[in-house]
């Protein structure tokens, strides 16, 4: 049913007549009932801003026909009309729920002041209750605002922070999907950090609606993608997807340089995003640029500090020609079980940089033992093992990141023994950190199973310089289980070992070595 304005109530036909010309003057639309129950109906079916009744109407007058049109539709306001003062006191019906009241007979001029001024009111409460909501969703998107700003500056894994952020954008825009692209300035190209239902994408900049934006700088707001030139339907068509309504803008960081775009997706319920969105989005990509600008400033470091580690780790491995490697191979093995074994992230991270660096205090032992061409002596035994505690003492030198703050301990204990017989400490059982526990397990592996050019000597006993074949590998792993090593970790170790093989078919192991380890493990 069409919306009408008003709706005249009165059993008298000349008042409806009279009415209705003042109400055709100032152009609003109306409706007229003669009796109360047809006006009830009629507000049932529509929907009227103002209703202006007699008292005294037929079928249901007109205190009672307010009194159920409210039931309905509380929202509408009410004009009396009354000839009996008595009955009907202006105290009575304004307690009643009227906004107003006028009294027969009445002149035109009398009803026009009324009905503008009654118009006028309705007008003020609908614009306030327009402004309430205006600013409860001015409200929310400032909390949300200040939600995701918080939640960006709250954490630095941004790999699994950025799709939890892009979900509440999606949420917040009443969009489909969003996007955050990352440009590469050395490639000049976009490519996806975080796309929401689709892979990864990659393209140049200039190229589709992203491509331009992120060559321009501008934001853009389209009504429906597939209607301009540049775009390419092919990826929608793809993956079963309509992309209708953009927004697109830059992602900027501090000094105005462009770092990537952020993009918003067919808005739901409307054709195309509207200003207030662009106002919005635009608060949200200036949080998401100086995150994005942090994360890929601490990426950065991050990797500067993890190649620096690597290469003091790999100038210990360089000492001798067969032991490069070692420590990054005790690292891969490492991860391998740790990560089979469900350890935190910040576990994860403590343990690598120890594994890499768990032989640095090699560094303090003399050419002369450390290089040495045979077995070594009681004496030279000694010597070496210092190197745990020598490791201790530089890396307890070395600032480490708080969240790395365990990587001396760990790496000075790769060489403790389940049962309290390894060294430097002594340390038994639950005294020995698991991070340590695991390269124990790692580095007695790598060391059984790559060449050396000087005899091995491992469990009191000399061995010979050759990869050691892996059933006494598998041997001297399960026999040590409880007393040097821990029964878990072995048995996740050999858990992993066949993934450990995939990963190093191409390098360390022999095709043949790897063919023969997985038949036994598979027994």
């Amino acid at each position: 049913m069409p919306s009408e304005n008003i709706l005249i109530v009165d059993g008298d036909p000349v008042t409806r007549q009279m009415i209705t010309q003042v109400i055709t003057t100032y152009g609003y639309t109306f409706k007229t009932a003669e009796n109360g129950t047809k006006a009830l109906d009629l507000i049932k079916k529509n929907h009227f801003d103002i209703v202006i009744a007699d008292a005294c109407v037929p079928g249901l007058n007109g205190l009672d026909l307010m009194s159920e049109a409210k039931k309905i539709k509380p929202e509408t306001f009410f004009m009396i009309i009354t000839g009996y003062s008595r009955d009907y006191s202006y105290e009575k019906i304004i307690r009643a729920g009227a906004k107003d009241f006028i009294k027969k007979p009445f002149t035109v001029s009398e009803l026009q002041n009324k009905l503008i001024r009654i118009i006028d009111e309705h007008n003020m409460e609908q614009e306030n209750k327009r402004l309430l909501i205006q600013q409860a969703e001015l409200n929310a998107q400032l909390s949300a605002i200040i939600s995701v700003a918080s939640d960006l500056a709250s954490e630095l894994d941004f790999n699994s922070l950025f799709p939890l952020i892009i979900r509440k954008i999606t949420e917040m825009m009443g969009a489909e999907r969003t996007s955050l692209y990352i440009l590469d300035q050395d490639k000049n190209e976009l490519w996806t950090k975080v796309a929401e239902g689709v892979d990864t994408i990659r393209l140049p900049v200039g190229q589709g609606i992203s491509g331009r934006v992120a060559q321009s700088g501008e934001l853009l707001n389209i009504e429906d993608a597939w209607k301009l030139p540049y775009f390419n339907p092919e990826f929608d068509k793809k993956n079963n997807f309509r992309t209708r309504s953009v927004l697109c803008l830059p992602i900027k960081n501090h000094d105005g340089e462009k770092l990537g775009v952020l993009q918003v997706i067919n808005k739901k319920n409307k054709q195309r995003f509207d200003t207030k969105d662009e106002i919005f989005c635009k608060g949200l990509a200036a949080q998401v640029g100086i995150a994005l600008e942090n994360a890929l400033l601490h990426d950065e470091i991050k990797l500067a500090f993890k190649k620096s580690i690597q290469t003091l780790a790999a100038t210990v491995d360089a000492k001798h020609p067969l032991t490069a490697g070692h420590s990054r191979r005790v690292t891969q093995y490492s991860q391998f079980i740790a990560k089979k074994m469900g350890l935190t992230r910040k576990e994860l991270d403590n343990l690598y940089y120890a594994a890499l660096l768990h032989d640095i205090g090699k560094i303090g032992i003399c050419d002369a033992i450390l290089l040495k061409n045979g077995p070594f002596t009681p004496e030279d035994r000694a010597v070496m093992n210092t190197h745990p505690l020598k490791t201790k003492d530089l890396l307890d030198n070395f600032y480490f990141p708080r969240v790395l703050r365990h990587v001396p301990q760990i790496a000075a204990c790769h060489h403790e023994k389940m049962d309290g017989t390894g060294y430097p400490y002594g340390l038994r059982g639950d005294q020995i950190p698991l991070g340590s526990k695991i390269i124990a397990v790692a580095d007695v592996f790598d060391a059984l199973t790559s060449p050396r050019d000087y005899p091995k000597y491992a469990f009191g006993k000399i061995l010979d310089c050759n990869i050691m074949p892996f059933s006494k590998v598998l041997a001297i792993l399960k026999t040590d289980a409880g007393t040097h090593f821990d029964p878990h970790i072995i048995d996740t170790f050999l858990d992993c070992l066949p993934d450990i093989f995939l990963d190093q078919k191409d390098g360390h192991f022999t095709p043949e070595y790897i063919s023969d380890a997985i038949d036994q493990l598979a027994k």
